[in-house]
């Protein structure tokens, strides 16, 4: 059977990401412009998740889907309504658009992450616990600013954070 490629091609993408029902990154710039056109102030929270590899290895991806998707429920609950969430480029990479200033939404991440190294994401049949980590970079929102600019801006900082010492995982 031949798939007709026209109709590939016209069929809309999922808006979104399968596993953790938030929208997925081919939709930041429509985000982006959302964001801007709202009447007060955005940060944009960039995290990489440092072990979230190791767990798909040593373990497998129903394991690593699982955790990430654990981890992302207990997110939603910490983020101030308003908020909205991305999936960035790799499966441990997120955006978040946060209606709060830089400090708040820094305190914010800091304190998820303290939650979540000391709260088991995962309790594994054995007894292993598996728990999350990650470094995040936060940047304020620039009205004039295009989404490009935006992201590497952000890619930027996160960068700036991982060398800073962070231990990988």
């Amino acid at each position: 059977m031949m798939i007709d490629q026209k109709m590939h091609h016209t069929e809309p993408m999922c808006a979104l990401d399968p596993l953790l029902l938030i929208p997925r990154i081919e939709y930041v710039q429509d985000i982006h412009e959302f964001v801007l056109a709202q009447e007060r102030p955005y940060s944009l929270v960039v995290l990489d998740m440092k072990n979230f590899h190791v767990v798909n290895d040593l373990y497998n991806y129903d394991t690593g889907d699982r955790v990430i998707a654990g981890f992302m429920r207990n997110l939603r609950a910490w983020l101030p309504k308003g908020s909205i969430s991305l999936r960035f480029r790799h499966g441990d990479e997120f955006l978040f658009f946060l209606p709060l200033e830089h400090a708040a939404a820094a305190k914010l991440f800091e304190s998820f992450r303290k939650h979540c190294e000391a709260t088991p994401a995962l309790t594994m049949e054995s007894g292993q616990l598996i728990i999350v980590s990650y470094r995040f970079a936060v940047i304020e929102l620039i009205q004039a600013e295009k989404m490009e600019a935006m992201l590497l801006r952000a890619e930027k900082a996160l960068r700036e954070v991982k060398g800073q010492g962070s231990p990988r995982g």
